[in-house]
């Protein structure tokens, strides 16, 4: 009989199995317990934040506080009336400290919160509102994310996911941006129920500075003029909701607790 060389038909050793398909198996299995890991761990991070004593809130603003670009010399009269404006709110937005604001020069139509707890007011705001009552609603928005402490929020799952994924894959590791889209659903998911609970309390606030709900979907109306958001499915990976969604919704509450809506008058 003449000698014919094989391979052992089996061998624990030697996958039958095609390695793009180990991949893959092995990267779902990565993803699904950074997806577990990250939700625990956020939950955790939410429940620390509430806990929180003012003085560790004022600390921990200290602590993660940057530095503040100087609001442009050429908008100083502009840059004091949302001051103002601001400062008229701080008591209906229930807060234990007076944040600082500055103006930043950008066609972008925003604001935002800044880790420590500053506001930055972009000037192209100023241009898309129409109304004292408009610009109001935003910088009450911004007033909630900061009593509802979602910039801490924000900087405790930020170092939760960096913490995961150093983890799991290596600070270096390539692995890291193809979990990151997975993370970013879980993420973007969050961030539009912050936004949505931060428009609820800044209703109240505006309610309660004015005595009425004018204005309130003033900003929303007009960037969906600018931007009719055809495509539903980026809704979903937005960390903010359709401007439609923030408009039906401010609506709907609006009537659900019987608030006036009158005419604002003009910037």
């Amino acid at each position: 009989m003449k000698y014919q060389p094989a391979l052992p038909e089996h061998n624990d050793n030697v996958s039958h199995e095609h390695p793009l398909k180990d991949f893959l198996l092995i990267l779902s299995g990565l993803a699904a317990v950074a997806a577990l890991a990250f939700w625990l761990l956020g939950h955790a991070v939410d429940w620390a934040v509430d806990s929180l004593s003012a003085e560790s809130e004022a600390r921990l603003n200290r602590m993660a506080a940057i530095e503040m670009p100087a609001s442009p010399k050429n908008d100083a009269k502009r840059g004091a009336r949302v001051q103002n404006l601001a400062a008229s709110m701080y008591q209906c937005a229930g807060l234990n400290f007076r944040p600082q604001l500055r103006m930043h020069q950008s066609d972008v139509p925003n604001a935002a919160v800044v880790p420590g707890g500053a506001i930055i007011v972009f000037t192209g705001l100023l241009d898309r509102v129409q109304s004292e009552n408009g610009l109001a609603f935003v910088l009450a928005h911004e007033l909630s994310h900061i009593a509802n402490r979602d910039h801490l929020r924000a900087m405790g799952r930020g170092i939760v996911l960096f913490g995961i994924s150093a983890l799991l894959t290596g600070s270096d590791s390539g692995l890291t941006g193809l979990l990151a889209p997975a993370a970013h659903l879980g993420t973007a998911k969050y961030s539009r129920e912050r936004e949505a609970l931060a428009d609820a309390r800044a209703l109240q606030i505006l309610n309660c500075r004015y005595g009425h709900a004018g204005g309130a979907t003033e900003l929303f109306e007009a960037l969906k003029k600018e931007d009719p958001e055809t495509s539903s499915v980026s809704h979903y990976l937005a960390s903010h909701p359709s401007m439609q969604a923030r408009i039906d919704a401010l609506t709907q509450a609006i009537g659900r607790q019987g608030m006036k809506v009158r005419q604002v008058d003009r910037l």
